[in-house]
């Protein structure tokens, strides 16, 4: 590999680091108004980002142990095989990290916030997500997200521009109730 391959390929590492950064970074209200698109490399670099430590923790506890019980120098330990099961827990935590998530997420988190805001001749309306990058998802049933089988929720689009200079209001509701099956498979 070549000079300018290793620099091309450390620039673009730090414009992704960069660019991560830049999404975790958001305040709660700022990271509600985030596109699709958005939310998924959020949620990619985060698990991109803990995959590797945990993948380089557990190398460097097999490099550790070696050294310290198995009569072993840092020149004559098994680098190879630190290396390969770095990549493999890399690997397996990519595949797994995300389901344990969203398992963590439905049995153990009961309660979820949403933001409130009064529209005029709507009333009041929790904000869910964004649609695109200019229209709002409200509805006036903050578990409207939970209740997927549920259409009557009223789901009402609103520009974002109608939106600005409004107050919101930063609110706390328990999660509606779901069943076993739906936990495990949503």
């Amino acid at each position: 590999m070549g000079i300018t391959a290793i620099i091309s390929t450390l620039t673009v590492v730090i414009g992704l680091i960069i660019s991560g950064r830049a999404l975790i970074s958001k305040t709660e209200l700022e990271k509600l108004f985030f596109t699709n698109e958005q939310k998924i490399k959020m949620y990619y670099y985060k698990l991109v980002g803990l995959s590797g430590l945990i993948s380089i923790l557990v190398g460097d506890l097999y490099i550790l142990w070696n050294i310290t019980f198995g009569t072993k120098t840092g020149e004559k330990a098994n680098w190879g095989f630190a290396i390969a099961l770095t990549f493999v827990i890399f690997i397996c935590c990519l595949i797994s990290l995300g389901n344990l998530e969203r398992v963590v997420q439905n049995f153990f988190i009961k309660s979820h916030i949403k933001f409130k805001v009064n529209l005029e001749n709507i009333g009041d309306v929790y904000v869910l997500r964004m649609l695109k990058e200019d229209i709002c998802i409200c509805s006036k049933d903050p578990n409207a997200d939970y209740n997927k089988n549920d259409l009557e929720s009223g789901y009402i689009l609103v520009k974002l521009d109608d939106l600005i200079n409004k107050s919101f209001i930063k609110e706390k509701h328990e999660k509606s109730n779901m069943s076993i099956w739906e936990k495990l498979l949503d």
